[in-house]
């Protein structure tokens, strides 16, 4: 058995580290304070990431830059130099506490305000009384990609959820060297419980309880899966890097893309070519309070679906560049979007750019 004590998570997160005995926390080097961190006046990085802490501001996951900080004036970087592993930035939660937990290119960690310290995260599955058969996550369990699984936040604890493996894929693995196309890149639990796993180059993985069910169809396992939304009706949404959009109604499995006219399936050619007014590429899905779809599509902007409209949102329509990688909702209903060069808020109607260097 493989356990990590830690203090309490809420997050999602790529990348795995190995555990030593249930100790999850170590320093992170630096002993220089929040303070040194730099502030300027805009964000111009790509921004991955997205989260509002307990006090209303925001925070945003940057490729290359680094955590900054937005107290609704200034932008504050932490980068390295602070203590971050990575200035590659892949996802930002707060948890109960307002700790800030943050996964990056180089592993796990979070922040209190002044230091940053590393997290390790199991990499073997529980046994015995705390194996999932015996004790199933409850409904306050957190969940995030950790290499070929999940990694499991409950009750001060995490504990590691293997991704089944196909009979057949086991059986070749010799052929493959490794089974690193089963690398969790997405993970959502929905209403009901059931935990959804998206994966490098194998599609979708379905776990309700002990029972399994992979979604390959219409090419989804032909590239990673980087984003499940489960909607209120039920209806779970998978965003393909290279293939776009499907939608699982409970019933059937379709690209909604093709479904809807607007798809793009130039990365079955053997190179995604970019075609304006099509979805090839999301890598963020949500809804609002409202119950609006929205999806961020890497190759084409903003996409919103009300349950009939499908519409795309350009830099015709306010937003930086053609391109959505993160979208959060805050406590007062405002939309941020992060993009490949910067933040935008919908106010509505139209984007507003948040702080242009």
């Amino acid at each position: 058995m493989q356990r990590c004590l830690i203090r309490g998570v809420t997050f999602l997160a790529l990348g795995v580290m190995p555990a030593i005995g249930t100790l999850a926390a170590m320093s992170s080097g630096s002993d220089e304070p929040a303070a040194s961190a730099r502030a300027v006046k805009g964000i111009d990085a790509h921004v991955r990431a997205i989260a509002q802490d307990g006090k209303g501001q925001m925070w945003f996951g940057t490729d290359g830059e680094g955590l900054v900080h937005f107290d609704g004036k200034d932008f504050t970087y932490f980068t390295e130099k602070e203590g971050l592993p990575s200035n590659f930035v892949r996802t930002i939660d707060v948890d109960a506490e307002g700790t800030l937990w943050i996964t990056s290119r180089d592993g796990l960690c979070t922040f209190d305000g002044a230091t940053f310290t590393r997290v390790a995260v199991p990499t073997v599955a529980p046994t015995g009384d705390d194996a999932f058969a015996m004790r199933p996550p409850g409904p306050d369990a957190l969940f995030f990609p950790a290499g070929p699984g999940a990694a499991v936040a409950e009750a001060g604890e995490l504990r590691f959820l293997p991704l089944p493996i196909d009979e057949a894929d086991r059986m070749e693995r010799n052929a493959y060297q490794s089974l690193n196309r089963y690398d969790v890149y997405a993970v959502h639990r929905d209403r009901t419980g059931v935990i959804w796993m998206g994966t490098a180059n194998r599609g979708v993985c379905r776990l309700d309880g002990m029972a399994v069910r992979w979604f390959r169809e219409h090419d989804l396992d032909k590239a990673a899966v980087r984003a499940i939304f489960v909607d209120e009706k039920g209806h779970a949404w998978f965003g393909n890097s290279g293939v776009g959009l499907f939608r699982f109604d409970g019933t059937a499995l379709v690209n909604f893309g093709v479904e809807k006219k607007v798809s793009n399936l130039t990365w079955l050619q053997g190179a995604l070519i970019r075609q304006p007014g099509t979805i090839a590429d999301p890598h963020a899905i949500t809804s609002d309070r409202h119950g609006t779809l929205w999806i961020g599509a890497f190759d084409s902007g903003v996409w919103r679906f009300d349950g009939d409209r499908l519409q795309n949102f350009t830099t015709a329509d306010g937003l930086a560049v053609d391109s959505g990688s993160s979208i959060h909702e805050d406590a007062d209903g405002t939309l941020w979007f992060g993009t490949f060069r910067g933040v935008c808020r919908f106010d509505g109607k139209r984007f507003e750019r948040v702080g242009s260097p």
